[in-house]
């Protein structure tokens, strides 16, 4: 057994924190991989969409919430209507 998080030295925990974000890190990589290419597609194109949605609604030097295009919005509704239909999320 290992030691005990409070008995670790600094450069102990430092190591143990690392190890731990990429244990994690692993574990994501698995269960994204284990998704369909077409579930895993949905799932990045609503990211992309919500990132550049909320960079543009939330930081004024984009241009505010009134830069936020109708073709946006609408590119987002077809985006969830995909990640909805993937993961059967309407039932």
């Amino acid at each position: 057994m290992g030691k005990k998080l409070e008995n670790m030295t600094t450069d102990e925990r430092i190591a143990y924190w690392a190890a731990q974000r990429e244990k994690e890190r692993i574990q994501r990589r698995d269960r994204i991989g284990k998704l369909s290419i077409e579930q895993r597609a949905a799932v990045i194109k609503v990211n992309e969409l919500l990132d550049s949605i909320i960079d543009i609604a939330l930081y004024p030097d984009m241009g505010g919430i009134k830069m936020v295009s109708a073709y946006d919005l609408q590119e987002l509704s077809d985006a969830k209507d995909t990640m909805e239909f993937q993961f059967n999320l309407k039932e």
